[in-house]
């Protein structure tokens, strides 16, 4: 289950809850006195209903007017963060169709550390170019960051898309760690935890592809919403 659809799920859950006290409340101030003998509970009880109705009927509507207000900035944005992570040239963003760009090994590292623990001047090319892709991906990472976290955040239910980039540029940061000590040190357990961060991060980055496909398509339907 999907935060999104657990998300979904306790809203559903929070709103018939609350519904069933307001119906319960009314069904004793209809059918019985107990309010008309206890005035405080009466008062509580009407704050409650006020207060349960505001929350399910005026907040939502609010949420509601809001999202299709700022769809088309919210499709900027989210169209601006796949960029920054898909393949441009494999991709096709106005089709629905996104190719992550993923991290290599190459095929020198893939063969694994060498017996002597020691490396090949293949292994350090290959070791320089994954550091300088992962400083690439972070920078575009943190360039859409910069300019998207304060909307996002104020705008909409944003906040798994702000924490998937955030856990993929944290893993970033392992994978450059990790080729730094497999570089000193080309020891199998080195190695291993290489081919681990990178096989994680590539896996973090197709989960925030599928996060913002689906928020895309909430976000089109709020923008036809807005047009009708």
């Amino acid at each position: 289950m999907t935060p999104l659809t657990f998300r979904r799920i306790r809203q559903i859950a929070t709103s018939t809850g609350g519904l069933i006290v307001v119906v319960v409340i009314v069904w004793l101030d209809v059918a019985t006195g107990v309010w008309q003998d206890l005035v405080i509970l009466s008062g509580l009880a009407a704050g409650l209903v006020t207060f349960v109705l505001t929350v399910l009927v005026l907040g939502r509507i609010v949420d509601r007017n809001s999202a299709r207000r700022w769809a088309p900035i919210n499709r900027l944005a989210i169209t601006e963060f796949l960029h920054a992570i898909v393949d441009d040239e494999a991709s096709e963003i106005a089709l629905g169709e996104f190719v992550p760009r993923t991290l290599d090994l190459s095929a020198a590292l893939a063969e694994g550390p060498a017996a002597d623990g020691g490396h090949t001047e293949a292994h350090l090319g290959a070791l320089e170019h994954l550091r300088e892709q992962v400083v690439t991906e972070r920078r575009a990472l943190s360039d859409a960051l910069s300019r998207w976290t304060a909307f996002l955040a104020s705008s909409g239910d944003n906040e798994d898309i702000l924490r998937h980039i955030a856990n993929i540029a944290l893993q970033l940061d392992l994978v450059r760690d990790a080729a730094l000590e497999f570089e000193r040190q080309g020891s199998e357990a080195n190695y291993d935890a290489l081919r681990t961060a990178v096989e994680t991060c590539n896996r973090f980055s197709a989960q925030l592809i599928d996060e913002l496909r689906k928020r895309l398509v909430l976000t089109d339907e709020h923008r036809a919403g807005s047009l009708s």
